[in-house]
């Protein structure tokens, strides 16, 4: 994901010397890439013709170099960043994503939020029947299945909310779809909740 959070950060407007997008980047990223490999990088998607350096203005340091994104840069990370993987699993994907919504324009932001919640509104829903037809082939109280479907819903939720938290922060209005899954899904996690919850106080009862 290396190269498109660089084509990301530099795609923002103004170029960067590279000791100044190192130092965005691994504050964005929460890593610590020394200069060594993050030039290296850099000098990869130089070769591609992705990023350029360009002349520093008058009175900055000269042993500065400065980049800029290219017109290929730009298509490659467009293309990259609407390209979403449809599997609601793909979450390492996503987030790479989603950690450059305040880069892009809101409308790119904004359809990129609404494909994922479509996507996690279909798991939740899938779900569902899975954990029905879970319970109903169950043969024992303890078998695992039920619960692991359980843990997922419980995922998913927190998923939804966090979309919903990064829809608010870009000043992004939730559509229709978006409340829809998260309803669908609160039910789904309160249902489990409550089951979990019986399912406790039953055992307690006989213990005690």
């Amino acid at each position: 994901m290396f190269r498109f959070h660089i084509l990301g950060l530099l795609r923002r407007g103004e170029p960067l010397h590279g000791y100044a997008l190192m130092k965005e980047y691994n504050r964005r990223t929460n890593r610590d890439y020394g200069a060594g490999y993050f030039y290296r990088q850099l000098g990869e998607l130089m070769t591609e013709g992705l990023v350029r350096q360009v002349p520093n203005p008058l009175g900055t340091d000269p042993r500065r170099l400065s980049y800029e994104i290219t017109s290929s840069g730009r298509e490659s990370f467009e293309e990259w960043f609407e390209d979403i993987p449809r599997d609601a699993m793909g979450d390492r994907d996503k987030i790479a994503r989603a950690m450059l919504f305040a880069d892009v324009e809101p409308e790119r932001a904004s359809r990129l939020l609404a494909l994922w919640q479509r996507d996690l509104l279909e798991h939740a829903k899938s779900l569902e029947r899975d954990l029905q037809y879970a319970r109903a082939k169950r043969r024992t109280p303890t078998e695992i299945l039920p619960m692991l479907i359980r843990r997922e819903l419980f995922r998913v939720a927190a998923d939804l909310e966090f979309l919903q938290e990064v829809a608010e922060s870009l000043n992004v209005a939730s559509s229709e779809q978006t409340d829809n899954a998260i309803d669908s899904s609160n039910v789904a996690i309160q249902h489990a909740a409550k089951q979990q919850s019986t399912k406790a106080a039953r055992k307690k009862r006989r213990t005690s």
